[in-house]
């Protein structure tokens, strides 16, 4: 946890987002945004010790809180058209901000971005240009389409209109939850959370604010340790929602006023609070948005933090090849799903033995695969790999134990 340094009175930035610009926000996005629901999560109090609240912005229009910061900035062009650069949400939001406003709007995003979020974009009314093969080759593509057009550029996080718009969900925060003790949002450029923290703090100044990155872009954490923004070495992430490499200096500066504490979380706890949030509340969320529900559950915040606490869900637009994946990942990581590999001997029923002690510790086997050559395998032996679902991490070291006598390396 890295908790703030208390900024000085001269280190006001020179592009700012007050109370007043989030207000003014919030009349112009009106009619575009929905107020998300904000839910009292029995099960996430239960399992934290807390009283626990989530805030569903997944379930805004085009899946996350996107749209607000959009909305904000394309309502007062004039009608001009807009440009963007995104992988996903954001292309989605921008677009929609865009079709609302009717004017016209071109999104570049990856050429390996994932087809949903391409079909979804388009869907919107925007035209879709694939550049590049990662999100910064795409955002320069943007930026010479827009230097050429005079399109107006709308980044995902470094403008103070965005930073307005996204602190809309602020203000519904401490109206619809007016002792709200503490809030816990997902970062990534830092948008959300540096306008979430503006509007909090100057309706709530005793209430905390908790950022929580993901330990593949510790952006805002590495730029709070160094006192000033800077970049971190890209890495690929489940959570690529929030895989931001590049800070803000705005955000940078609002973040530091007004940000208690910044946290970093793992991939596992990141699955693993996913799959948690598909079984206990139902609702449909993105790696991204789950990284919140990863730092309460797992203690990465500090165990001092006042309640009620509000988690934001902040998107829910998953790939659902990802989520698959992504939630075997959080079985395994929580001890629900494992690969066990044994060796037996290359005899008739030895397959039928390994099965039958896995059946009498009450495990579902899920795949079996069986290899009689290759693989390093000694002369006369074969390996078998199960997979197996299992109740828990006890369930599962005790079925590892029952097959300690065929394990490989006994």
């Amino acid at each position: 946890m890295l908790r703030r340094r208390h900024a000085s009175a001269n280190s006001e930035p020179a592009m700012t987002v007050s109370l007043t610009d989030i207000r003014q926000a919030r009349t112009r996005v009106r009619h575009q945004v929905i107020e998300t629901p904000l839910i009292h999560s029995h099960s996430f109090s239960r399992i934290c010790g807390r009283d626990v609240w989530l805030k569903a912005e997944a379930l805004q229009r085009a899946g996350s809180f996107k749209i607000r910061g959009a909305a904000n900035v394309i309502s007062g062009l004039s009608g001009q058209a807009v440009v963007a650069a995104s992988a996903g949400n954001h292309a989605q939001g921008v677009a929609l901000a865009a079709a609302n406003a009717g004017v016209p709007c071109t999104v570049f995003m990856p050429e390996n971005a994932a087809l949903p979020k391409i079909e979804a974009t388009r869907d919107y009314g925007a035209t879709v240009c694939l550049a590049g093969s990662n999100l910064a080759e795409a955002v320069e593509a943007a930026l010479a389409h827009a230097a050429e057009t005079g399109d107006r550029f709308i980044h995902p996080y470094d403008d103070p209109g965005i930073v307005a718009g996204q602190g809309t969900l602020g203000l519904e925060l401490v109206e619809q939850l007016p002792d709200l003790g503490t809030v816990i949002v997902p970062t990534g450029g830092g948008g959300l959370l540096s306008g979430v923290a503006v509007a909090v703090k100057a309706l709530r100044p005793e209430a905390k604010v908790v950022g929580v990155e993901i330990d593949a872009a510790p952006t805002y954490v590495e730029s709070r340790r160094a006192g000033h923004p800077v970049a971190v070495p890209p890495r690929p992430t489940m959570a690529d929602g929030i895989n931001v490499t590049t800070p803000s200096s705005l955000a940078f500066e609002l973040i530091e006023r007004h940000v208690d504490d910044l946290v970093v979380v793992t991939e596992a706890q990141t699955s693993s609070a996913l799959t948690l949030i598909l079984e206990r509340s139902k609702l449909m969320v993105e790696p991204a948005a789950a990284v919140g529900i990863a730092a309460l559950v797992d203690g990465v915040v500090g165990s001092d933090i006042p309640e009620p606490v509000v988690v934001v869900l902040s998107g829910g637009n998953i790939d659902l090849l990802l989520l698959g994946k992504v939630v075997r990942h959080g079985l395994e990581s929580s001890g629900r799903y494992a690969d066990l590999r044994v060796w037996v001997p290359d005899q008739p029923g030895q397959l039928l033995r390994i099965l039958r002690t896995i059946a009498a510790e009450e495990a579902n086997v899920v795949q079996v695969e069986h290899h009689r050559e290759g693989f390093g395998l000694p002369f006369g032996t074969v390996e078998i790999t199960i997979s197996i679902e299992t109740r828990g991490p006890e369930h599962t070291a005790r079925i590892r134990r029952a097959l300690e006598p065929y394990a490989p390396d006994r």
